[in-house]
């Protein structure tokens, strides 16, 4: 047979293999570079990334950090803005050149890119030096920095008096990533807010994190009512639920007291608690529709402290006759004797009276105005079935009895409201009123002494005492709302929320990061 035309193939066929095997060998060498350098470029973009979230973190730090950044609160400060648009514009005060924001908004920068549009230049310097660095990462750098745009700003009247101003800023952190095989740069967005929200948004609630912060005991009952549907002394309608509660700790519930509506803590668990494993609640579940938990712990602001007066304790005030002598006050003037009633009209200011007991069925009457007229207590003590009383003309008008806990000498008092023995917020004169409108008598303290509410008779009013022991006595109910450190109800005396509450006042609340969104360039 002749194979004679058949030589050379099987070096033909090895080349053609060989051939093959190089291309394969060649494509997987460049696999693993594309490999290799994708997982270089997402380390790099990685770190680029953690570079900008330093900056938005800086810059969340400054803006949120009183010592280093004032929120301007006052009509001169706030009139350099324009807070009718969004982002918020400058009016006076700001360089206002800037052909990057021809649109003049207001902007604090630490980046070239950005320059700073804002009117307190130290501000400016402070957020510059605060809001930028460098970070070593390997053989390279990374270099961070964030510009700040305000929003969102406003101002209202906080609930305990004063104003309080609440921003929305969007901070854009950019960060870079050099002196390694490549450069990488990435830029990094969010929003930092000071949310506005209710003061009184529960029937009580108790700020302190420990056991029995709230100590309900007994035969009592804590639902809701709306005031604005009622007028003058007409009892409301009670509502089985909306009768919320709220602690930073533990809610206890003996007896056969009952929450007509839910527990807000940020605590989880049902059970024993015990210091140290403090639990959400101890009693009977059946007894509260459901517990919700907060994200957080709420930190309610501490009021502003008023000046004491000088003047010695008054009291017993056993009648109208002479009374306002002993408060510091001018007969016919700012003050009134009729019977056993005493008038008191600030007339527009804030009037500030000593430590004051009240007893024989005295009454104590405060003129109310809008905004609520203010009157600053050094202490008040109700006995023999005093009373403290409100006159409107008007249900948009209050009174805001601030109550400051100290004698006339600076010394702390360690029970500066006790209001067993009388009852309070019976408002006269005001036929469009209710006497159950829980926001015509709002009770401020700052201390951490013991408050003491309650007595022969119901009363309408807020207190706001976020570090003080309150204690609930008595056989008749409360209606509005109550906030203290600790709250425990001894008596068999209900607890009636005005649900009006949730839109009458306000504080700012914490603050809070979100909307994250990156880019890389």
């Amino acid at each position: 047979m002749n194979t004679h035309n058949e030589r050379g193939m099987a070096i033909v066929l090895a080349l053609f293999l060989m051939s093959i095997m190089t291309v394969l060998g060649a494509s997987l060498m460049f696999l693993s570079q594309t490999e290799t350098y994708a997982t270089m470029n997402y380390r790099m973009m990685s770190q680029a990334r953690y570079a900008a979230e330093a900056g938005i973190q800086r810059a969340g730090n400054f803006l949120l950090d009183p010592a280093q950044y004032t929120v301007p609160i006052g009509v001169t400060a706030l009139a350099q803005f324009d807070r009718t648009k969004s982002p918020i514009v400058c009016l006076t005060g700001c360089p206002n050149n800037d052909p990057k924001n021809p649109n003049h908004w207001v902007i604090l920068s630490a980046t070239s890119a950005q320059p700073s549009n804002y009117p307190v230049s130290t501000v400016q310097t402070a957020f510059n030096n605060a809001v930028q660095g460098t970070l070593t990462a390997g053989n390279g750098k990374l270099n961070y920095a964030a510009a700040a745009t305000l929003i969102a700003m406003q101002a209202f009247d906080t609930f305990g008096g004063g104003q309080a101003v609440v921003q929305t800023w969007q901070i854009t952190g950019t960060g870079s990533l050099s002196g390694g095989a490549r450069n990488a740069t990435v830029e990094v967005v969010a929003t930092v807010e000071t949310p506005k929200v209710p003061a009184m948004p529960y029937a009580a609630f108790a700020t302190a994190d420990i056991c029995g912060a709230l100590d309900f005991n007994g035969n009592i009952d804590i639902n809701s009512y709306d005031s604005t549907t009622i007028l003058g002394a007409t009892a409301p309608t009670m509502a089985s639920s909306g009768g919320n509660v709220g602690t930073n700790g533990n809610l206890y519930l003996g007896g056969s007291a009952n929450v007509d509506g839910n527990l807000y803590t940020p605590r989880t668990g049902v059970g024993t608690c015990a210091a140290g494993s403090v639990d959400a609640f101890t009693g009977n579940l059946t007894h509260v529709d459901s517990i919700v938990k907060l994200p957080a712990v709420v930190v309610y602001p501490t009021p502003v402290v008023p000046a004491w007066s000088t003047l010695a304790a008054t009291g017993p005030i056993n009648s109208a006759a002479g009374a306002c002598v002993k408060l510091g006050l001018t007969l016919g003037t700012n003050c009134f004797e009729s019977g056993s009633n005493i008038t008191v009209n600030g007339l527009g200011s804030t009037l500030t009276l000593p430590s004051v007991t009240l007893g024989s069925s005295t009454n104590l009457i405060l003129v109310a105005s809008s905004p609520p007229a203010q009157y600053n207590f050094n202490s008040i003590e109700l006995n023999g079935g005093s009373s403290i009383r409100i006159s409107a003309t008007s249900p948009t008008q209050g009174v805001l009895v601030d109550v400051v806990g100290k004698t006339n000498t600076g010394a702390a008092i360690a029970t500066p409201i006790d209001l067993v023995g009388g009852t309070f917020a019976s408002v006269a004169g005001c036929a469009s009123c209710s006497n159950y409108d829980a926001s015509m008598l709002q009770f401020i303290y700052a201390g951490t002494g013991e408050i003491k509410l309650t007595g022969n008779s119901g009363a309408a009013a807020t207190v706001y005492a976020p570090n003080a022991q309150v204690v609930l006595s008595g056989t008749q109910d409360l209606y509005g709302s109550v906030l203290g450190r600790t709250i425990n109800n001894i008596g068999t005396g209900n607890i009636h929320y005005d649900r009006r509450l949730q839109h009458d006042f306000w504080v700012a609340g914490q603050p809070m990061m979100g909307s994250f969104s990156w880019k890389r360039y």
